[in-house]
């Protein structure tokens, strides 16, 4: 019986910054690409920004930091997702 290699994904590795792994799909070792799209912390910061008096525009605000949306990690190769970060 041969020894067979499978590739293990660290759960909890993601964050907002890129990572360097071996892409299960592929098998290339990669640095992630990191796509930002709007989450349930997003609009939650939007909705009490609205509460508060920021209704003139100012709760659109959170939509343009990426520090509060969730981050997609993809394979530059393959294109495949590899993991996503969620906010809350």
């Amino acid at each position: 019986m041969a020894n067979v290699q499978v590739p293990v994904v660290a759960i909890g590795a993601f964050g907002d910054s890129p990572v360097q792994m071996t892409c299960p799909n592929c098998h290339q070792t990669v640095v992630t690409k990191v796509d930002f799209s709007s989450g349930v912390l997003t609009y939650l910061f939007c909705g009490g920004l609205f509460f508060c008096g920021f209704f003139l525009g100012c709760c659109l605000i959170p939509f343009c930091f990426d520090r509060l949306k969730d981050a997609k990690h993809t394979c530059p190769s393959c294109k495949a997702i590899l993991g996503v970060y969620k906010r809350l």
